[in-house]
């Protein structure tokens, strides 16, 4: 992973600091950012796949300002379609969901704990799944017919890809939680004020003219 990190993460650094709060003079906001891993080694087929990925979005804002985003600074941790900020609200004695631990900055990389998993109150049935990046996914199910489970390891084979997010998607038909990558330089909101105040006075001064 040392390499991984030394070819993905670090290039990143650049936006990383354009775009985590804290790092730079103005006010804090919010940052947006996807990753995905892709191959991971099949502890029970005794393979390595590469076709296997596990995609991802984060958001937070850095509070304190150290140019390192923490668990109790993020908004939403959302990996498939759950939100691990969001579900720890729902944990009991019976189901557990959440994200234990959770770390990004340019010379730390990424790395987070989290989880879902619960049983009837008798444990009888249940399952769910444990994630540790760069080391392993676990899954597994029960019930009185039997059980099973699947372990998916980080090897040095797995890649992650990060990239900055400049807004969350509003287009009708979409939904406020996927975000939208940053595919193109979009002005800040100050930018586009002053922009479309200064069309405005070129209009004034045209019509004076005129």
């Amino acid at each position: 992973m040392k390499s991984l990190f030394s070819t993905v993460v670090l290039p990143a650094a650049v936006l990383l600091a354009a775009a985590l709060p804290g790092s730079t003079p103005a006010h804090a906001q919010p940052v947006h950012w996807t990753f995905s891993y892709t191959g991971f080694q099949d502890q029970e087929a005794g393979a390595f796949r590469p076709e296997l990925v596990l995609s991802g979005a984060f958001s937070g804002d850095d509070a304190d300002g150290d140019g390192v985003l923490e668990r109790g600074e993020l908004q939403s941790l959302r990996v498939g379609d759950l939100d691990y900020v969001a579900c720890a609200a729902a944990s009991n004695a019976s189901y557990h969901c959440g994200a234990d631990s959770f770390l990004f900055s340019p010379a730390q990389g990424l790395s987070f704990s989290l989880g879902a998993w619960g049983s009837d109150p008798e444990g009888w049935v249940g399952g769910g799944h444990l994630i540790e990046s760069g080391k392993l996914r676990h899954d597994y199910q029960f019930n009185p017919g039997g059980s099973s489970e699947q372990h998916l390891l980080w090897t040095g084979a797995t890649l992650l890809q990060l990239a900055p997010v400049l807004a969350m998607a509003t287009d009708a038909g979409a939904s406020a939680d996927v975000p939208r990558t940053n595919t193109a330089a979009v002005p800040e909101p100050a930018t586009w004020t002053m922009f479309a105040l200064g069309l405005a006075g070129v209009g004034f001064w045209t019509r004076r003219r005129r």
